[in-house]
């Protein structure tokens, strides 16, 4: 009888579950699309339509696994921060608001303005923007007081999941640590009711428990929906972001890994918590002795599928990366700011305002020009936030949606002056927290044996001679264009909403 484990990874817009062997094998696989609610800036999901969609990926695996397949344990991971709140009798008091919600963009102002989130970061190591849980918080004291009055727990996406399987209200470090934890002792701080003007947020948390530790079972309700035995062990699991990093391979110390999708997310593990000098980025404990320090961009592959779209105009994806290869590093003195989110910029800096931008164009740049400039300018976001971490990294291993770019993992290599490595498999948060659940039921003596069981590299790009020099003069011209806009952007912001209320 083999033992499978499951993996659960809920994200934004797409869920997914797979079951791998102890060996890392994918045995099964299923995913569906997850609806993202939109209007002027805001972002929501229904979190009933999210755990059905989750239930029905877990259904689809329970149902192609062979009767010999036991599953002996479920991890779950799910996109991090935002706002997940359910009342007293653990249903959903309202709409989850979302990690990429805008609503919350003043609260954060104020907070910089006055200190607060400089106070938040010296205790929580997290620079906080609109879409963190905690200032949507305040956002909802200020303007839905009526749904803190019902709410009972404040949840992230996977303990919301978590919570359908065991019937238990749950949440561990990684996500706890946006950014309610005191990331030192990885312990509630009281801090926060106060500091936020919110009173009494504190009774909204949470137990902790630690990433590997069993937090309950499948309960008979849950089986019957979702085709898992009753009684099967569920973990506490990460955020997305740690389990990526666990399935690439890329989670022991000074391992470096990012992840190239809607977002861009650049991390390195550590052992202990670093000097914190710029209120900026995100530190999240992970275990006792384990730590990973974060700068989670904006600047994803929306920016390639919007030029591929408006300014390629066409789906075809080697097309696109031919003409943007035909043009040299640089792109002629052509630079792109790939601030194309409605929520701006959170990592390296913090701008609500910030927006994307095209940089020196002049009439002899063609199409081509643009589309390198893109791609250059997503890699330029990445280099931004590793200047950023507190690690020389001499391998980063790449993941997400930008990873499947031979053109572009080429680019991330000699923008970074590192070799950028590709791991094995495609669903790697899911391999990652199905890693997790083997460590919790001593599958593996350690994270360690996990990582040399179930992951491995696929290729791997070096940077090549002469370009890493070209690239740092480029860098150069990326930072400082981008520092001279600060002003600008909030005036362009102003205005906007003037003549938004114009009404002409």
């Amino acid at each position: 009888m083999a033992g499978v484990l499951i993996g659960v990874d809920a994200g934004t817009t797409n869920i997914k579950t797979v079951a791998f062997s102890a060996g890392g094998d994918e045995l099964a696989r299923a995913s569906r699309r997850n609806e993202v609610l939109t209007e002027d800036g805001r972002t929501e999901q229904d979190m009933e339509a999210t755990w059905e969609r989750t239930a029905a990926t877990i259904e689809d695996v329970s149902a192609s696994l062979s009767a010999d397949d036991h599953v002996v344990g479920v991890g779950v991971t799910g996109q991090g921060d935002g706002c997940w709140l359910v009342d007293g009798d653990g249903q959903p008091a309202r709409n989850a608001i979302l990690w990429n919600d805008n609503r919350a963009a003043d609260v954060v102002e104020e907070w910089g303005e006055t200190g607060v989130s400089e106070r938040i970061f010296d205790i929580c190591g997290n620079g906080l923007f609109a879409g963190a849980s905690l200032p949507i918080l305040r956002w909802l004291h200020d303007n839905e007081p009526a749904t803190l009055d019902r709410a009972e727990t404040v949840l992230f996406c996977k303990d919301w999941i978590k919570y359908r399987l065991t019937g238990e209200l749950t949440t561990d470090l990684s996500d706890a640590s946006l950014p309610y934890l005191d990331v030192r002792t990885r312990e509630y701080t009281d801090e926060l009711s106060d500091l936020a003007g919110v009173p009494g947020v504190e009774t909204l948390f949470p137990r902790l428990e630690p990433a590997t530790s069993i937090v309950g079972t499948v309960t008979e309700s849950a089986s019957a929906r979702t085709g898992l035995p009753a009684g099967t062990p569920v973990i506490s699991g990460v955020i997305d972001i740690v389990a990526s990093a666990v399935g690439s391979g890329a989670a022991r110390p000074g391992d470096s890994s990012s992840v190239v999708g809607t977002t861009a997310l650049n991390q390195t593990i550590l052992e202990s918590v670093p000097d914190l000098d710029e209120p900026v980025g995100f530190t999240l404990a992970i275990t006792e002795d384990r730590y990973t320090r974060a700068m989670a961009s904006m600047a994803g592959t929306p920016n390639l599928d919007w030029a591929r779209a408006e300014i390629a105009e066409t789906d075809d994806f080697d097309a696109v990366e031919d003409a943007a290869r035909s043009v040299p590093t640089g792109a002629d003195g052509l630079l792109y700011h790939p601030y194309l989110s409605s929520s701006g910029e959170r990592s390296p800096f913090i701008d609500s305002a910030a927006r994307a931008q095209f940089s020196g164009l002049d009439p002899s740049h063609t199409r081509a020009h643009l589309l390198r400039a893109v791609y250059e300018g997503v890699a330029l976001a990445m280099r931004d936030c590793y200047e950023h971490l507190p690690t020389e990294a001499d391998r980063v291993v790449v993941s997400g949606g930008g990873a499947d770019s031979t053109f572009w993992c080429q680019l991330f290599a000699d923008c970074l002056d590192t070799t950028v490595a590709v791991p094995e498999g495609s669903e790697l948060g899911a391999r990652g927290v199905a890693l997790l659940a083997g460590v919790a039921l001593d599958a593996y003596p350690g994270i360690e044996a996990g990582l040399d069981a179930m992951t491995g590299i696929d290729r791997s790009y070096d940077p090549r001679s002469g370009y890493a020099e070209r690239y740092d003069e480029w860098y150069e011209v990326y930072r400082t264009t981008y520092e001279a806009m600060f002003d600008a952007w909030e005036t362009r912001a102003a205005v906007r909403d003037e003549l938004r209320g114009d009404g002409r």
